[in-house]
């Protein structure tokens, strides 16, 4: 199934592979019973959650009934796809088509390959590890109506991220307070500790501010593209730099306990100050790539007329399209910084412990 248009969803299709022996003009009609009178053209490849992607034409006859007409330029060498689907949801049927050039044309069957993909034409995401706010929201969220008259789920949302940000802010402020102490600081881990205090301040304040700015956009039905292509990666910044901290928390308390009275202080608070320095542009370097991956997608809802359509609404959905190897890179930096660091302080956790118990013995 696909979705022709955002407003039109789960519609069976059929593609058939043309390619032809010489340029020229051809004339593509399909014939049916059944229904089936809408026809698109494609070069190359078809995309069943892309489907404006390589369009070239396509055609539906709305006064003669199942019946559709393409008219178009065909080349040799080139894969040419055709796809016919019905005039209602959910419904299959059997259908005819001739296709008229100057030479023989040659046709067949073809199956298209299933994504892994959630949602439709105009809100699919590939699956992967990790989902935006965004995601969650978008389908939740009713546009131009205020808060008080949105759904109970999205009401619920809003009074746990007030208080997830005020329990945060208060676990951040009292945590800068405390390390904030010369006396904390004067190895690498006060240092540590008290940069992940401004991190985690940091942290929930994007996420509060995401929340809100994905929750004001989709009432007002307006998105801003330089929030669309800064919050989420400014958010995964601050969130990933916080947990590397932690982990540099670990890493050195296990070389504090290996070398004993040989921990070098002074060295290891230089060493803290270079990596708070270093840590961000290492981990927005590995996540460069999302700002320029993101847009904003806008579709347009108009009256079902024949001429001059009125356009009664618009949908706008910050959106992520990877190709197949920037997905594969994505995939595994974001299981890297989420799981990179837990295996880090899990093994340095470890190693501690058998200091210790080394010492003791």
């Amino acid at each position: 199934m696909f979705s022709p248009k955002c407003d039109r969803h789960n519609y069976y299709y059929e593609t058939i592979q043309i390619n032809v022996l010489t340029d020229g003009f051809h004339v593509i009609a399909g014939d049916s019973m059944d229904g089936l009178r809408y026809g698109y053209i494609y070069e190359h490849s078809f995309d069943p959650f892309n489907p404006s992607i390589n369009l070239i034409s396509q055609n539906w006859t709305g006064c003669s009934f199942a019946k559709f007409l393409l008219e178009v330029d065909l080349l040799v060498n080139v894969k040419y796809i055709l796809v016919v689907t019905t005039l209602d949801p959910d419904a299959t049927g059997s259908f005819s088509i001739i296709i008229t050039g100057l030479t023989n044309t040659s046709i067949k069957r073809i199956i298209i390959p299933d994504k892994c993909v959630i949602g439709g034409s105009c809100n699919s995401q590939t699956k992967g590890i990790g989902i935006t706010l965004d995601d969650i929201l978008r389908y939740q969220i009713n546009q131009n109506m205020i808060l008080k008259n949105q759904p109970l789920l999205v009401k619920i949302s809003v009074v746990l991220t007030i208080i997830m940000f005020l329990l945060g802010l208060i676990n951040s402020i009292f945590s800068v307070l405390t390390f904030q102490s010369a006396n904390l600081r004067k190895v690498g881990c006060g240092i540590y500790l008290l940069a992940s205090s401004i991190t985690s301040l940091l942290t929930i304040s994007m996420f509060t501010i995401n929340f809100w700015f994905i929750l004001l956009t989709q009432i007002n039905s307006s998105v801003h593209r330089g929030g669309c292509k800064s919050i989420e990666p400014l958010l995964k910044l601050f969130l990933y730099f916080d947990t590397w901290l932690n982990a540099c928390v670990a890493i050195e308390r296990a070389i504090h306990v290996y070398q004993g009275v040989h921990f070098n202080k002074e060295m290891s608070k230089r060493l803290a100050r270079w990596i708070i320095f270093i840590l961000p542009c290492c981990i927005s370097a590995t996540i460069i790539h999302e700002p320029l991956h993101r847009s904003v997608f806008e579709y347009k809802v108009k009256e079902d007329k024949w001429d001059d359509a009125k356009i009664i609404e618009i949908h706008r959905w910050c959106v992520v399209n990877y190709s197949r190897v920037v997905q594969d890179y994505n995939t595994v930096i974001l299981f890297i910084h989420l799981s990179g660091q837990y295996v880090t302080k899990l093994v340095y956790a470890f190693i501690i412990r058998l200091g210790t118990a080394r010492q003791c013995s």
